[in-house]
């Protein structure tokens, strides 16, 4: 059995997206995000489903694809921040991040930034994980967060100084 989500298009028409089609075209979005909060891959891989289980529940009509991609990363956002709340034991970093020399980062850079990204305070760190790592733009990071732009703004200068301290 299919389900499908409805999906307004500029003229108001209902668009149809089977589920199979959402989760294909949302998927890396959502595990990176969980991955990202989980820092290993059996706890993202958790949080990816129950991110698709909680969208798969009802049926839901979206007023567009970027409504839909907020609810999912907002999701994704809130069932990562639980299930690292509810697990007792912290783990390091997987052993399959690699170190890419295209981009000069070694493993061990790559590794201090992510425990400077986890050691950040709670709306910190969603700014930094919303804005550089699912590239979204300041404006579309206020919105999913509730905040003002400005606030935003101010969120991400705060966060890119305690990230250079803690990097120094």
């Amino acid at each position: 059995m299919l389900s499908f989500f409805t999906v307004k298009n500029e003229r108001g028409q209902a668009v149809f997206m089977n589920g199979e089609e959402v989760v294909r075209t949302y998927s890396d979005m959502v595990y990176r995000i969980a991955l990202g909060y989980a820092k290993n891959k059996e706890d993202a891989e958790d949080i990816y489903s129950e991110t698709f289980l909680r969208l798969f529940k009802k049926e839901r009509t979206f007023e567009s694809e970027e409504h839909r991609k907020a609810w999912l990363i907002r999701v994704a956002i809130n069932c990562s921040k639980q299930a690292v709340m509810d697990r007792t034991n912290y783990e390091e970093l997987n052993d399959e991040v690699e170190a890419t020399p295209e981009n000069g980062i070694s493993l061990e850079e790559k590794m201090d930034l992510r425990e400077a990204i986890e050691a950040l305070n709670g709306d910190y760190k969603t700014v930094i994980e919303l804005y550089y790592m699912q590239s979204l733009s300041v404006g579309e990071v206020a919105k999913l967060m509730g905040k003002p732009e400005n606030t935003v703004k101010s969120y991400l200068m705060r966060a890119r100084k305690m990230l250079k301290r803690y990097l120094a």
